[in-house]
């Protein structure tokens, strides 16, 4: 007895070339081979639209990458945020910073001895260019509720400048600050000033 034969479910590859096979009855062979070189042209079109889609991705991005290294200084200005990033990078930025350092990691530190309270403000001078920078002058403010000024001091650091890229830490202590004293504010002040 013959067996009956299972037809195979249709695959997307094997229904198009049921459909090439069926459009080709009855056709000659010139009309078949037209066909066949339309089908391999599309998938040739196809491939070829793939690379032309990825070169103009690679265009854009290598665009943005030139704009946002030449236009820095100008991006900057518009987004302000956008300057850690460059000094991540280590690419030098103008910035409305014209000392070309930065206060980092500020700490305070209250202790009471022997009656006497002592106020310990610390933290790190960064600097943010590709150059050295001479150090100013540390002005300390102690600052109330209402954000006023309630007591300052100036201070200095035995470093006469900050390397390219570097850092330099700084401590200072005051004792018997002002009770209204909630906040302290760290300003580095311009040689000259």
């Amino acid at each position: 007895m013959p067996k009956p034969v299972i037809a195979d479910t249709p695959t997307e590859e094997n229904a198009e070339a049921a459909s090439i096979s069926s459009a080709q009855v009855g056709m000659s062979i010139e009309q078949m081979t037209a066909m066949q070189s339309r089908a391999s042209s599309s998938r040739a079109s196809s491939r070829k639209r793939k690379w032309i889609g990825w070169f103009l991705l690679l265009i854009v991005l290598i665009a943005v990458g030139f704009g946002g290294f030449f236009g820095r200084n100008y991006l900057v200005q518009v987004w302000s945020a956008s300057a850690k990033f460059y000094q991540f990078l280590r690419i030098d930025v103008e910035t409305a910073n014209m000392l070309g350092l930065e206060i980092h990691d500020l700490k305070t530190k209250s202790v009471l001895q022997n009656g006497v309270t002592t106020l310990t403000v610390t933290g790190i001078i960064k600097n943010i260019t590709d150059s050295p920078q001479p150090l100013p002058r540390i002005k300390v403010a102690l600052i109330d509720k209402a954000g006023q000024s309630v007591y300052s001091w100036t201070t200095t650091v035995e470093e006469p400048e900050v390397a390219a890229w570097g850092q330099v830490e700084f401590s200072t202590s005051m004792n018997q600050p002002p009770e209204d004293a909630k906040n302290v504010k760290v300003d580095l002040v311009e040689l000259g000033k």
